[in-house]
């Protein structure tokens, strides 16, 4: 069974959480960030301070040759120019957009749509407040592989507030073999087309593109990415993709591959042990199986798990004003994850919450609650 996520109903009235902002007293100077991705890759350094090869029996040089981005650093770089120049060469765009179902609540409404993307058919939702003023918009990355509803929206409106909730527009797209769904009817993919941390993006950025599209009050100068979990990952990925996307509020995404705590889950994995957590799973049977069996080689390999590891892209300088929040207890998506993008870039406003998990609740989430909401106000100018 795959790990479900779960919140509390109700946010708490007081904050009696714990939390830290962590800091880089070594930080360096700052250093002059490159025009693109693809205009960094021939200098890029992809390393990061302690980093370590975990050795996994039977793949020991293999495995080295995949993971040690500063004895393969040539070899990084040309992986990059070619993920680059691949993100580059994509258009993704909605085609055949429609509107499937309606939510009316009190401050606007709630639009269940259908389109396709690369022929591929998918759905998701876009909340819409009832203004004509211009309306900063946010993306929305979901966590898991369950695809998006309109309990998912409820979670994120008791976060954000009803307040900012009604001054925002927000995009949450249901990726691609995924079900979006208000009530009945739903909006079903084909599970065949999974793509996590890859083709999630070019969804992504085809629907944000499509409601900029269609509703003319969309802001798009005041464009923030918001996601949790695997949708954490999604996000920063998509700001790094989209210059448009101006900031990143995550909270616990997988931003590193080639950390400590994701090593460790692939010696599980090599033991014969189950890790069946939502993305991770389909990285084992499309790459980390033939890779072991030797069906791909360690170049290949090394280019899937660059292409997802927003903390090692986060080097070029290119992430946008981002907020990590990460659970100090999560041991589902590891803090290293976040410590990752904080030490890939300082000015990360790395967040962690002491006794927080995975699926928070209680004064955690009364936390993180406070916190993006901050964040909303201050990078769309809210009162």
């Amino acid at each position: 069974m795959k790990t479900r996520l779960h919140f509390a109903a109700p946010l708490l009235a007081a904050l009696i959480g714990c939390s830290e902002s962590v800091t880089d007293p070594g930080a360096t100077p700052a250093k002059q960030i490159p025009t693109s991705l693809l205009a960094w890759a021939p200098s890029a350094d992809l390393s990061l301070p302690g980093d370590a090869v975990v050795q996994i029996l039977g793949w020991e040089t293999r495995w080295d040759s995949v993971v040690n981005l500063a004895r393969y650093s040539a070899d990084a770089r040309r992986n990059l120019a070619k993920i680059f120049a691949d993100w580059e060469s994509r258009k993704p765009k909605a085609q055949a957009w429609q509107y499937r179902d309606t939510l009316s609540q009190i401050g606007g409404n709630l639009y269940l749509v259908a389109f396709s993307v690369d022929g591929i058919p998918q759905g998701g939702l876009v909340w819409v407040p009832t203004t004509t003023a211009p309306t900063p918009v946010i993306l929305f990355g979901h966590p898991g592989d369950d695809g998006v509803n309109n309990t998912f929206f409820s979670v994120l409106s008791l976060l954000m507030g009803t307040a900012i909730k009604d001054q925002c527009i927000v995009v949450m797209p249901a990726y691609r073999g995924e079900t979006a769904s208000i009530s009945d009817p739903s909006v079903v993919g084909d599970p065949l087309q999974a793509s996590p941390w890859d083709r999630d993006v070019d969804d992504a950025l085809a629907m944000l593109q499509a409601v900029l599209d269609n509703f003319p009050q969309s802001d798009a100068s005041r464009i923030a990415a918001v996601g949790y979990s695997r949708g954490g990952g999604v996000a920063l990925l998509s700001a790094l993709r989209d210059r448009r996307i101006k900031s990143v509020f995550e909270i616990a995404g997988p931003t590193d591959f080639f950390a400590g705590s994701i090593q460790n889950l692939s010696k599980d994995l090599a033991a014969g042990k189950t890790v069946d957590l939502p993305g991770l799973d389909m990285i084992e049977s499309r790459y980390l199986v033939p890779f072991r069996n030797g069906a791909i080689s360690a170049d290949s390999l090394r280019a899937v798990l660059l292409a997802r590891s927003a903390g090692r892209l986060a080097i070029s300088g290119l992430l946008p004003t981002t907020v990590a929040i990460h659970g100090a207890a999560d041991i589902t998506v590891f803090p290293d994850q976040s410590a990752s993008l904080k030490a890939a870039d300082s000015r990360v406003d790395y967040q962690s919450i002491s006794g927080m998990n995975h699926s928070f609740t209680g004064a955690a989430q009364a936390k993180v609650a406070q916190s993006l909401q901050t964040f909303l106000k201050t990078v769309f100018h809210l009162n």
